[in-house]
């Protein structure tokens, strides 16, 4: 259950990362500089988390902080879908808890890991924490970028009226899009623009929410795992 909750968790967490970073460009118009800035809450409370958790980890026990922490993530991670739009206070904190409660999440999962096998199979241990956190950035990594393009292919052609725009590279992704809407008019341009943007906040949402299901999904699974023993 902790090499589970250790992979989905980074998955989780990757693939929220991927989507915001280029929504914060695309969609917001921010350089790369600033939205690496606007994003430095999620590893800040990553940071402030780890040595938290691991204080609080023998005292509550293995199984009851992961899923405290799987469970909170994924709430943290549907606040964030509700706030996504607000004002960029509220935004930093709700980044900042996500960040807090993935990096417990990830520090419980690493710990119940390491500490679940005997000294003479630490090595072993070490190295299934390692590919489980790989396995879940490159899980996490597919799964946000199939499904953002997916969603965002889907409701382009929803949104776009086929006067506006026939070229097929707007609907690929919302970075050809901002490319097509330059060879347009003005007010072509403008419209192609904030279809495509909204065609890509609808994948944003949906990216966010599969994430939140699937660490919910874990926390349940060290549950019932728990009630089990």
């Amino acid at each position: 259950n902790a090499v589970i909750a250790a992979l989905v968790s980074a998955a989780a967490l990757i693939g929220m990362e991927l989507v915001f970073s280029q929504r914060l460009q695309l969609v917001l118009g921010l350089s790369p500089l600033d939205a690496a800035l606007f994003i430095l809450p999620l590893p800040l409370g990553s940071f402030v988390a780890g040595p938290l958790a691991g204080y609080y980890l023998p005292r509550l026990g293995n199984q009851r902080m992961l899923f405290w922490t799987l469970l909170l993530s994924a709430a943290a991670m549907l606040a964030y879908v509700s706030l996504y739009n607000a004002a960029v206070p509220l935004q930093i904190v709700s980044l900042a808890l996500l960040g807090l409660t993935m990096g417990a999440a990830l520090t419980a999962a690493s710990s119940t890991i390491m500490l679940s096998v005997p000294a003479d199979k630490a090595g072993m241990a070490a190295s299934l924490e390692e590919v489980s956190f790989e396995l879940g950035g490159a899980v996490g990594v597919t799964l946000a970028g199939s499904l953002l393009s997916a969603i965002y292919a889907y409701s382009t052609g929803l949104m776009i009226p086929s006067w506006l725009s026939r070229n097929p590279m707007t609907f690929e992704s919302l970075d050809d899009a901002l490319k097509v809407a330059e060879t347009l008019s003005p007010e072509g341009a403008t419209m192609l623009t904030a279809f495509a943007r909204s065609a890509f906040d609808a994948g944003f949402v949906v990216v966010l929410v599969t994430m939140a299901v699937l660490l919910l999904m874990a926390a349940l699974l060290v549950k019932l795992s728990r009630q089990a023993q």
